[in-house]
């Protein structure tokens, strides 16, 4: 317990010092995160408290359809959860330079196993709060829960966000120890396993749909009854769903129950975690150091090999392989993106392509805006720290004889890219599905090009303008006012083109069916926004590296 104790005390200080140095930060910055935090709350808030209203007052067994629905959005999150944490774990046990320090001095390996594990749920979990809290508020509000609500969402979340990584640590210390070598091909081969429940699930609930059904017969009896699944009295999403109803409509002592049963399996994921931590996180670790080193060359392909601009080819093939490389980068595009697919082909198994023009359009553009904020999220997370991860290896770059703005410029074609590879298919593929006319779907593919360079020049610009070269994990440097400003600017960005490319459709509406060129004027102006929020990130963030002293 002393060293638990000495190890609080330890990231006690280093938050008292992280708290000092806002001080030197301009004023702007610092009324403008909690502001555009608040606004981003007050949204998914407003949003719940609407749609669970509705829901109370127009649908039919809507406490069947609540319960069904948050219990699956628990579920969700439990296992986006349980993978964050266990790659957030590995990386912070295994890689750190601050755990071989620690490892390094007398203190216990349980206690450095603690303390790297809240390190872990701080960093993955602070999402979960963030979406979480606002929608059973809204929830809440929709059904008139007692004053004490509030209080008893906060004290569930706890045991859930800690059993969730305990399990998350629990997996981390097992691969490490027994699969040192294979920690990527354990992560690939989750990935496509739940890929292919996913896809499992999703077909098995499309078979309980029929065209000739109305939307109640349809949900509640056949749709709903296969996602009882989420329902079962095994999971701890079930627990903490249950428990939050029961405290919304004011039976207290159910509350409790289910609150104890939470809290008791995650006790026992910390005593099973502070077990295997002093059996097995020294042998894990040396195994893993002991097998980085270990890679083999891979074939040179001699056809790849073009001629144009070879510097910033080098340099986004740098960025590439580290990118495949970290499994804790690519896994957590492919759950973001995976997610969106499968929403995106599950689209049918509710009839979206059956519904008025109007709906199939609302919808589309909706899949657009989800899009278009996952990768603002994707960006921000991922590109924006890119040039700070250069570390104190950045002289090396500056040596090379390539200018600095071929970095830079690098990591924005890499950042373009990576955007349009994965974004496009899914706007097209969701406008196919709602059998839309080609001249949207064109619409909406030419608003996604545009949202990817202006995210991707953001992002790349803004994180030259702010780095942070003394850092090495991607999720601190993200965490700071740059990359907070960054995310804001890139919703921002994004609202404001989606709104543009609403903006037609409205029109059109409000004439009954007279088209005109608005939607050439809605381009024209979400094109200007684009190379703003794209050229004017990048010509700063230029400005800024040559300036950089080496």
């Amino acid at each position: 317990m002393d060293d638990l104790r000495l190890l609080a005390q330890l990231r006690w200080r280093v938050m008292v010092n992280s708290l000092s140095d806002l001080r030197r930060q301009s004023l702007l910055k610092l009324l403008v995160v909690p502001a555009a935090g608040i606004a981003f709350w007050y949204g998914i808030f407003e949003v719940s408290r609407v749609g669970f209203t509705f829901m109370n007052d127009f649908i039919g067994g809507a406490e069947v359809l609540n319960e069904t629905l948050l219990s699956l959005f628990f579920l969700l999150l439990g296992v986006m959860l349980v993978f964050s944490n266990c790659i957030i774990a590995f990386g912070s046990f295994f890689r750190s330079e601050e755990t071989a320090l620690l490892l390094a001095s007398p203190i216990e390996a349980e206690s450095v196993l603690f303390y790297k594990l809240l390190e872990s749920i701080t960093f993955s979990s602070w999402a979960f709060l963030v979406l979480g809290f606002p929608l059973m508020m809204g929830y809440g509000l929709s059904v008139s829960a007692p004053w004490y609500y509030p209080a008893l969402i906060l004290i569930y979340f706890v045991p859930f966000v800690v059993l969730a990584a305990t399990i998350g640590g629990a997996v981390a210390l097992l691969v490490a120890a027994y699969l040192p070598g294979g920690a990527k091909r354990v992560l690939g081969g989750s990935v496509v396993a739940g890929l292919v429940v996913a896809l499992s699930v999703t077909i098995w609930i499309h078979g309980a749909v029929r065209s000739d059904s109305s939307f109640l017969e349809a949900w509640v009896p056949r749709v709903l009854g296969r996602m009882n699944f989420a329902r079962s009295i095994f999971l701890p999403s079930y627990w903490i769903n249950k428990g939050l109803l029961r405290g919304a409509s004011g039976h207290l002592g159910d509350a409790a129950y289910y609150w104890l049963v939470l809290t008791s399996h995650a006790a026992l994921g910390l005593l099973v975690c502070w077990a295997l931590g002093r059996r097995l996180l020294r042998v894990g670790w040396s195994r893993c150091r002991s097998k980085m080193g270990q890679r083999g060359r891979s074939p040179r392909c001699g056809w790849l090999r073009a001629r144009w601009l070879p510097g910033m080819r080098l340099l986004m093939g740098k960025d590439w392989r580290l990118f495949l490389r970290d499994p804790v980068q690519w896994s957590q595009c492919a759950i973001l993106f995976g997610l969106m697919g499968f929403y995106v082909l599950n689209l049918r198994t509710f009839s979206y392509h059956l519904a008025r023009p109007l709906w199939r359009n609302l919808t589309a553009l909706l899949n657009l805006a989800a899009t278009s904020l996952v990768l603002a999220t994707v960006t921000t997370r991922f590109v924006f720290p890119l040039l700070s991860l250069e570390g104190r290896r950045f002289w090396l770059l500056g040596l090379a004889p390539i200018r600095r703005g071929t970095i830079l410029w690098s990591k924005f074609a890499f950042s373009f890219a990576g955007a349009l590879l994965v974004t496009v298919p899914l706007v097209v593929v969701s406008d196919s599905m709602l059998k839309l006319p080609p001249a949207t779907l064109w619409h909406h593919t030419l608003v996604i090009v545009l949202v990817c360079f202006g995210v991707s020049g953001l992002s790349v610009g803004l994180g030259a303008v702010f780095p942070n070269w003394r850092e090495e994990n991607p999720s601190k440097i993200v965490s700071g006012c740059g990359g907070t400003l960054n995310l804001l600017l890139s919703v921002v960005f994004v609202v404001t083109v989606i709104l543009l490319a609403a903006l037609p459709y409205g029109i059109k509406l409000a004439r009954l069916g007279a088209s005109g060129p608005e939607t050439l004027y809605a381009l024209a102006l979400s094109g200007i926004l684009s190379l703003l929020a794209g050229l004017l990130p990048m010509a700063l963030g230029l400005r800024a590296l040559r300036r950089l002293e080496l």
